[in-house]
């Protein structure tokens, strides 16, 4: 295997496991490193900062800069890109210093900067060859549609000065979204973390490779030496939300199930929001609850919370939306509904009463996870490395 110096070019550092990004790229960091992969990380500002740090002229020039510079002193190979608006700067001295670039995307502000039109009823994506593909989702649509959508459903009280001023902000991130695709088409490779992403980026002009999100079985045995503390959830009497409680993600259909009389004897318990727990002890309520639900009303670009609950060894209620569906086995380690309160009431209660026949399947799926979820993942990413050095090296 040739020598692979690569860095790991986060908005934010992998240290603060707060985000999905920062989660899914210390899992594979971890899991590369094993395989004798050099990797270091990198941030412009040592933490999270809003995006206008990130998208602005002189947040770009910024992050240029800087990157340049660490490029340069540390000899770098492989500029693997974790967080998106880093992918301008990243490309671009990438073509300069001929260093490889690697982009993964894990959500789909490439695309559609809002998200609505790719789960609103009746705006679907086209199908592939679709000649009017771009038809619905062009600025026109996206101005006259999706913003006043968008403001409806998460800022129906703000008065005209700040819908106006949101409008601002949100045509803006239409002009951010032209300007991270165009460079993102000119990477080196482009890394899908599902197949409903690929798809989304397929029809966009964007080719991609599939490679699933990962998960280092070390974050479990780290997990079991956290100490709950006071007030802790009980095994099997849980049933969990984990994530950003908001109507996309299907929230308030949370809500109604822990308002359902089928399911008085359960605590409803939501991890996110004004109750952020730290990963490890996140990954322990997890393990301790009946089930964990998903009731995301918008497709879920990998819906990693799903391959954790798995690993914990606790089933999961997941709606069919986007790459769900493609980590679980549909009536065997999970149950797969519509995002609506009658199909998430049946699929938890199925869960409940054969919750040790779920519990039984997914320890005896259990290598087949570490197959799709460990195995193979680090070995495409090995291959990809590879193969794109074997190909500067002969050129």
């Amino acid at each position: 295997m040739p020598f692979m110096k690569t860095l790991f070019a986060l908005e934010n550092t992998m240290d603060n496991l707060e985000g999905g990004t920062e989660v899914s790229s210390r899992h594979l960091a971890g899991l590369l490193r094993k395989r004798g992969i050099e990797i270091e990380e990198w941030t412009p500002f040592n933490r999270r900062k809003p995006i206008f740090w990130y998208t602005s002229i002189l947040g770009q020039i910024y992050i240029l800069i800087v990157l340049a510079w660490k490029l340069v002193k540390n000899r770098v190979q492989i500029l693997h890109v974790q967080g998106k608006y880093l992918i301008p700067p990243a490309v671009i001295l990438g073509k300069l210093l001929r260093i490889l670039t690697v982009v993964t995307i894990r959500d789909y502000v490439v695309v559609c900067p809002i998200g609505l039109c790719l789960f609103e009823r009746g705006v679907s994506l086209p199908r592939q060859g679709d000649s009017s593909i771009h038809s619905n989702h062009g600025f026109l649509f996206f101005f006259f549609h999706e913003v006043s959508s968008f403001l409806s459903i998460y800022h129906r009280q703000d008065n005209l000065i700040i819908r106006m001023i949101r409008y601002t902000f949100l045509i803006r991130g239409w002009v951010v979204m032209l300007w991270l695709r165009w460079w993102l088409k000119r990477a080196d490779a482009v890394v899908s973390v599902s197949k409903y992403v690929h798809r989304v980026l397929d029809e966009y002009g964007v080719k991609s490779k599939v490679i699933y999100n990962t998960f280092n079985p070390v974050f479990a045995s780290e997990s079991n030496k956290v100490r709950p503390g006071r007030g802790r959830v009980g095994p099997l009497n849980t049933i969990l939300f984990v994530g950003k409680p908001s109507y996309g993600k299907g929230y308030d259909l949370f809500r109604l199930l822990s308002c359902n009389k089928l399911f008085r004897d359960f605590r409803f318990v939501t991890i996110g929001g004004d109750n952020k727990l730290p990963y490890l002890v996140t990954l322990q309520k997890i393990k301790k609850a009946t089930a964990v639900v998903v009731p995301s009303r918008w497709p879920e670009p990998f819906g990693r919370v799903v391959l954790e609950a798995l690993m914990m060894g606790t089933p999961v209620v997941v709606t069919s939306s986007g790459g769900l569906i493609e980590i679980i086995e549909d009536g065997l380690t999970g149950i797969s509904v519509e995002p609506t309160p009658v199909g998430l009431s049946s699929g938890l209660r199925k869960v409940i009463e054969r919750n040790s026949e779920f519990r039984r399947n997914i320890r005896l799926h259990n290598p087949k996870l570490k197959e799709k979820f460990i195995n193979v993942p680090v070995q495409k990413y090995l291959k990809l490395y590879q193969s794109l050095l074997g190909a500067t090296l002969v050129s």
